[in-house]
C-alpha cells in the first residue's frame, strides 16, 4: 500500500482591514455594513449587513408565489424599489439554480447605475 507524505502549509498571514460604515443615514439610518478587506490583494474576505428595523419582508411574503417578489418587494419601500426588485431577482435566480447570460448582467448594471443619476 502507497503512503504520501502531505507537506504542511502554513496559514498566509494577511493584512486585513476593518472598514464599517454604520448607519448608513442614506437608508432610513438603520443599515450597517461591516467588511474585512486585504488591500495587497484586491480582497474583499468578509463583508456583513445588518439592519436594525423590522421590515416585515417575510411577513409581506407569506404564502405568495416567489416569482411575483420582485412586483411586491418593490412597492413595499417607497425609497429603493429597484433594488429591492433587483435583489429579488437575484435571489430568485440563486433558488432555481439560473445564470443569466453576461449581457443580462450588464443591463442589470446599467439599470442600477441609471438609479443613482
Amino acid at each position: 500500500m502507497a503512503t504520501m507524505a502531505r507537506e504542511r502549509v502554513q496559514p498566509q498571514k494577511r493584512n486585513l482591514t476593518d472598514m464599517n460604515w454604520d448607519p448608513i443615514t442614506r437608508i432610513v439610518g438603520n443599515l450597517g455594513i461591516y467588511t474585512k478587506i486585504d488591500f495587497d490583494n484586491n480582497e474583499v474576505v468578509e463583508c456583513r449587513s445588518t439592519s436594525s428595523m423590522f421590515r416585515g419582508y417575510s411577513v409581506f411574503m407569506k404564502g405568495k408565489d416567489p416569482r411575483d417578489s420582485h412586483f411586491i418587494t418593490s412597492r413595499i419601500c417607497g425609497i429603493c424599489g429597484d433594488n429591492h426588485a433587483t435583489c429579488s431577482i437575484y435571489a430568485q435566480n440563486m433558488a432555481y439554480g439560473i445564470k443569466p447570460p453576461n449581457l443580462a448582467d450588464w443591463i442589470v448594471n446599467l439599470g442600477e447605475a441609471a438609479e443613482f443619476m
